[in-house]
C-alpha cells in the first residue's frame, strides 16, 4: 500500500508539472493583448502600455515569466489580475469554498438517489422499475441543464421559496450557503444521478453474473443479502470512478448553473479571465482546477483497495 501510494502521489506531481507548462503556454496563444483593456482607443499611448507590461513582466522571457509564476503559486501567490481589481488569492479564496460545497452537495444528491436507483433497476430488470429508472435517466441526461434549472426555479418560487443565492453569497459561511445551494446543487446531483443510475445497473448486472455470485445463491443466501453483501461491493468500483471524474469535473464546470442562479464560483471566474485576456487569472484558475481534478482522482484510487481488497494484490 505504500508503494501503490508513493507512485500514485508522484504521477499525480508529474500530471501537475505538465499542467502548468501547458497552462502557461497556451494561454499566450489566445487571440488579444492583456493590457489593450487599459489603452484608450481613440489615443492610445505606446509608452504608457509599455510601463504596463513591464511591470507586470509580459516583456520578459517565456521562460523567466515561468519561473516566476510557478515560484510564486508554490508560496501560495499567484499574482495580481490584470484587469479585476482584486489579487488571485483573494479572488480563489472567495469563490473556490463555493464551488468545491456546490460540487460536494451535487455529488450527494447523486449517489444518494444514483445507486439505490441503480440498484432497483438491476434488481428488477426488464421490469417496470428497471423501465422507469432508465426513462428517468435519459430524460435527465438529455435535457438542457438550463431547461430544469428554470423548473426548479419556478418550482421554488411557487411553494419552497428556499433563498437563492446573491452576489456576494460567496462570502458567506458554510452553514448559511448550504441552504442557498440547495437547488444549484439539485439540478447539478440530477444529471449525475442519471448516470450513476445507469453505471450502477449495468455494473450489477454484470458482477450479478459472475461465479462468485453464484456460489453465494447456491449456499443460500437470501437475496437482499447477495446484492448488499456480495455484488454490490464488487459493483461499485466503476460507480466509483465515474462519481470521482464527475466531482472534479463540477468544481469548475458549472458555468450554465452559476450563471443562472448568479452564482460567483470558479467557472464564471475563469470565464470572465478569458474574455477579459487576463493571463494571470486564467493560469491560476485553470491550475487550481487542475490540482482539485488530481487530488479527487488521487482519492479514488486511494479507495479502490478499500472498496476491492484484490486491488491490493494487484498493485503489489
Amino acid at each position: 500500500m505504500i508503494r501503490y501510494l508513493i507512485s500514485r502521489l508522484l504521477s499525480s506531481l508529474f500530471v501537475l508539472l505538465v499542467l502548468s507548462l501547458l497552462v502557461f503556454s497556451m494561454v499566450r496563444l489566445i487571440p488579444g493583448d492583456p493590457v489593450a483593456a487599459f489603452a484608450d482607443p481613440a489615443n492610445p499611448d505606446p509608452e504608457a502600455l509599455a510601463l504596463l507590461r513591464h511591470e507586470l513582466g509580459l516583456d520578459r522571457p517565456w521562460y523567466t515569466q515561468y519561473f516566476v509564476w510557478i515560484g510564486g503559486v508554490l508560496r501560495g501567490d499567484f499574482g495580481q489580475a490584470i484587469t479585476m481589481p482584486n489579487d488571485i488569492s483573494t479572488l480563489l479564496a472567495t469563490r473556490l469554498p463555493l464551488s468545491l460545497q456546490l460540487a460536494a452537495m451535487a455529488t450527494a444528491w447523486g449517489v444518494v438517489i444514483g445507486v439505490p436507483a441503480g440498484v432497483l433497476a438491476a434488481v428488477r430488470v426488464n421490469r417496470f422499475g428497471d423501465v422507469l429508472v432508465r426513462g428517468s435517466s435519459f430524460v435527465f441526461l438529455a435535457t438542457p441543464p438550463f431547461v430544469i434549472a428554470t423548473v426548479l426555479i419556478l418550482v421554488n418560487s411557487l411553494s419552497l421559496r428556499l433563498p437563492l443565492i446573491s452576489a456576494g453569497g460567496s462570502a458567506e459561511g458554510f452553514a448559511s450557503r448550504t441552504g442557498t445551494l440547495l437547488l444549484p446543487s439539485l439540478l447539478l446531483g440530477l444529471a449525475l444521478a442519471a448516470l450513476v443510475a445507469r453505471f450502477t445497473r449495468g455494473s450489477l448486472l454484470d458482477t450479478i453474473g459472475q461465479d462468485f455470485v453464484r456460489t453465494a445463491r447456491a449456499k443460500g443466501a437470501s437475496p437482499s443479502r447477495l446484492v448488499a453483501r456480495h455484488a454490490l461491493r464488487n459493483a461499485l468500483i466503476p460507480v466509483t470512478t465515474i462519481v470521482g471524474i464527475e466531482l472534479a469535473g463540477l468544481v469548475g464546470g458549472t458555468v450554465v448553473t452559476e450563471a443562472v442562479f448568479a452564482l460567483p464560483g470558479m467557472g464564471s471566474l475563469l470565464i470572465n479571465g478569458i474574455r477579459a485576456t487576463d493571463y494571470p487569472v486564467i493560469q491560476a484558475a485553470v491550475l487550481v482546477l487542475g490540482t482539485v481534478y488530481v487530488a479527487i482522482n488521487l482519492v479514488v484510487d486511494l479507495l479502490y483497495p478499500l472498496i476491492d481488497p484484490r486491488v491490493r494484490v494487484h498493485s503489489r
